[in-house]
């Protein structure tokens, strides 16, 4: 929720917006958004986001266009 500070957060500096809007950029994108409790304490955030139909086209950057493509 936009705003919404843990009690332990509330005294740091900050206005609670930061995962919210990651939240609504990344559903825009098409992916998901989960946080867990981590291990040993805090929190594990995972974004995923859909991977490109295709892969890039190739740039013919300095190596001359002979890089691989990478997913």
């Amino acid at each position: 929720d936009r705003f919404w500070r843990s009690p332990s957060a509330r005294a740091l500096p900050g206005s609670g917006l930061g995962l919210s809007i990651v939240a609504r950029t990344v559903h825009q994108a098409g992916g998901t958004v989960s946080l867990t409790p981590g291990e040993g304490g805090g929190t594990t955030a995972t974004v995923r986001l859909p991977g490109a139909p295709v892969p890039p086209p190739e740039t013919g950057g300095a190596d001359g266009g002979q890089e691989e493509a990478r997913p």
